[in-house]
């Protein structure tokens, strides 16, 4: 089968994802990925068909600069020489909106990482977005049953497919060094923004540190964070508030004891696959598809969102089990290469793919804009 997937972010967790699932599908398939230039083309295999476009902001091209016009022309003429069999699209993003109503020859399936707009973020944009590609596609992906049940207020559920998100173990064999685990080490990873509930483990540590004296929560990531509002035992805290490199991300995991996500609200994440990857078991809440990748005590614990004190809790059984604690990092990473495969995730897409391959011209999906 020819495919053809298509991703314009350059960095993170998007690029990631399907950098790894195009190397999985590449083993038994023809595939093509288009991505914008700048991005992290290491991470493909010698064997995809690689091509980098320019896009940028379009409102503003289209008023300053006329080049656009050639970029669009050469983006549409780039999809009609590949002539795939399928067009997988990872992120609804507005440059792709621009040219889905050309492209209605093609089977076109769609992977909706986040089935709703996180608090914080450009909802307005993303929902009109997220609306045109599912006018568009033939077929969804979607990370969890939640996810679906959310989705299908949109589309019929015939449409839906649920594939779990893969596993980032690429990050081993990419990190630089090798560091120890440190005792007491509690990991929050990731873009630090309101949804994640970062304030709320930061509470917590009050309470951690009754039990256990010697904790150092490590925060890792961008974003806004002002520490005199939140921190105040900075002896407690290590901070790195920036955008990690690829190749630093494994020493955080291998530093930590426990990987925390206190989320508020969310879809799905790629925050447990690369947890799993370094044997490390999470405590996350109960939010989104999230606790459906996570075993309750066996890979990690499940708490209430917004509730630092369960929170503490859970760090604290973690933290004082030294047994229990390595036990669930060996659940989770044999729950990654049992469940969470790039070989399983291929498999499971590739039936999507043939699912749509050969169904008629019918791209009405019983969309609704509510």
């Amino acid at each position: 089968m020819k495919i053809l997937q298509i991703v314009m972010p350059t960095h993170g967790g998007i690029i990631h994802y399907t950098s790894q699932l195009s190397n999985a599908l590449s083993e038994n398939n023809e595939v093509h990925v288009i991505t914008s230039v700048g991005s992290e083309i290491e991470l493909f295999n010698n064997s995809i068909n690689l091509i980098q476009l320019h896009t940028g902001n379009i409102i503003r091209n289209f008023i300053l600069n006329s080049i656009i016009i050639t970029r669009m022309m050469t983006f549409i003429k780039t999809i009609k020489k590949i002539d795939p069999d399928i067009i997988h699209l990872q992120s609804y993003h507005p440059w792709i909106c621009l040219f889905l109503p050309l492209l209605q020859k093609y089977k076109i399936v769609t992977t909706i990482h986040d089935v709703k707009s996180h608090i914080g973020t450009r909802a307005i944009d993303e929902n009109i977005a997220r609306n045109i590609h599912i006018k568009y596609s033939d077929a969804f992906i979607v990370h969890g049953n939640l996810a679906k049940e959310i989705l299908e207020k949109k589309v019929t559920s015939k449409k839906i497919f649920v594939i779990p998100h893969g596993d980032f173990s690429f990050f081993n064999k990419i990190t630089q060094y090798n560091y120890a685990e440190e005792a007491g080490n509690i990991l929050f990873f990731g873009r630090i923004i309101d949804y994640k509930g970062l304030s709320f483990l930061i509470k917590a540590e009050s309470r951690i540190a009754e039990s256990v004296p010697n904790i150092k929560i490590i925060i890792a990531g961008s974003g806004t964070f002002n520490e005199s509002n939140y921190v105040i035992n900075s002896d407690h805290f290590e901070l790195h508030n920036r955008y990690i490199k690829d190749e630093d991300v494994g020493a955080f995991f291998q530093r930590t004891s426990v990987v925390i996500l206190p989320y508020l609200e969310g879809t799905q994440t790629g925050i447990i696959p690369i947890a799993y990857a370094f044997k490390k078991p999470v405590v996350v809440t109960n939010v989104g598809s999230i606790p459906e990748v996570v075993e309750e005590g066996v890979t990690g614990f499940i708490v209430p969102p917004g509730d630092a004190d369960a929170l503490a809790e859970a760090i604290i059984k973690l933290l004082k089990d030294d047994r229990l604690r390595k036990e669930m990092g060996e659940n989770a990473y044999k729950k990654m290469q049992e469940e969470l495969s790039w070989d399983k995730i291929a498999e499971k897409t590739i039936e999507v793919y043939n699912s749509i391959y050969n169904m008629k011209e019918n791209k009405q999906l019983n969309y609704s804009d509510t």
